[in-house]
């Protein structure tokens, strides 16, 4: 018998499920194609996930973020997720949340590229409030509860418009990379503004559980779209492949990437650093939250297309702070392109 089609509108759920963290990282490019797919609708399933691991934001160098060798001493993977933006620390029991959106208005009609994680965490909000933890979002990537931060965003924002947002909370340890785990520029940056990250055990009322939890924001986000729910059936098969611990300090700058140039933002660090080859390319990566189509874009130089601060799904750091960095790597590039190709290795032109 064929089942009937789902209203027009609905949003299709998984129930939250035992996962390894790498299937639970898998769901999110599964769930982003599923998305698209016709009918295009939103998706949202929970994961309840074990660590201990660092799960680097996909853009972030991990050298700059972890100690790599402390990590291995301690027995924690470090692994890299499909979304932009900067990194948890799972110290036990977490949960992950994985919203696929055909397009940034898909759950709030007001949404834009400027205001996408603004209007599409509401639901979370009000999940966790249902929860017994009063949550607030003051911008760029984490969510307080109980006025701590306990939840941590990322964001993957395609070219043709479909988005992707993962939300990280940590049951028995806060988010914050431990410092004895952290690379020397993490250390460096104030994260929190000032405020100590919390487990959930610190803020949820006492015997909470997590599948509660999970499923409370699941609810949430449906009832504050406005959109009745579907079932969305069976879980699709995972790629976990990509999510597999990492252990080259460099990645995921491509290989025969030049010397990285740094700078600081607003929500921390990005970097760049030139590719060879022509025409001339830079790598873009750090903490910004954003599509990766956009950095690839940026890292074209002055061939990029043109891009609108006003429409760019941008957070954390402004248009120009990339382009400029984009230029700087350029410049370091040809100026060692330049070095030797006057006999610059110690020889003489």
């Amino acid at each position: 018998m064929v089942s009937p089609a789902p209203p027009r509108g609905a949003m299709r759920t998984l129930p939250p499920a035992h996962r390894p963290l790498a299937g639970a990282l898998a769901l999110g490019p599964a769930l982003l194609d599923r998305a698209r797919a016709s009918p295009a609708a939103p998706w949202l399933a929970a994961s309840l996930v074990d660590g201990p691991a660092v799960v680097l934001g996909a853009l972030q160098r991990a050298a700059r973020v972890v100690d790599l060798a402390a990590c291995a001493a301690r027995g924690v993977p470090v692994v890299r997720r499909a979304t932009t933006g900067t990194a948890a620390f799972l110290g036990g029991r977490g949960v992950v949340w994985t919203l696929a959106l055909p397009h940034v208005a898909a759950l709030a009609p007001d949404a834009t590229a400027r205001t996408l994680l603004n209007r599409n965490v509401r639901g979370f909000l009000k999940g966790f409030a249902r929860a017994g933890a009063p949550a607030h979002y003051g911008g760029r990537e984490w969510i307080a509860l109980q006025h701590r931060p306990a939840a941590l965003l990322g964001v993957e924002a395609a070219r043709d418009g479909a988005v992707l947002i993962e939300v990280f909370a940590g049951q028995d340890a806060p988010l914050a990379v431990p410092a004895e785990l952290a690379a020397p520029d993490e250390r460096a940056v104030d994260r929190w503004l000032g405020k100590a990250p919390a487990a959930l055990a610190e803020v949820l009322p006492a015997r909470t559980s997590l599948e509660a939890l999970a499923q409370a924001v699941v609810d949430a986000v449906a009832l504050r779209a406005a959109l009745p729910r579907v079932d969305g059936g069976e879980a699709p098969e995972l790629a976990e492949g990509p999510f597999q611990p990492i252990t080259a300090p460099d990645d995921p700058a491509p290989p025969g990437a030049g010397a990285a140039v740094v700078a600081r933002v607003p929500i921390g660090w990005i970097e760049a650093a030139a590719l060879g080859g022509a025409p001339a390319r830079a790598w873009l990566g750090g903490d910004v939250l954003t599509g990766r189509w956009l950095l690839e874009e940026l890292g074209r130089g002055e061939a990029a297309a043109p891009l609108d601060a006003g429409t760019a799904p941008l957070e954390g750091a402004s248009l120009a702070d990339l382009r400029a960095l984009a230029q700087r790597a350029l410049s370091a590039g040809a100026a060692v392109r330049d070095h030797r190709g006057s006999g610059g290795h110690g020889g003489s032109s």
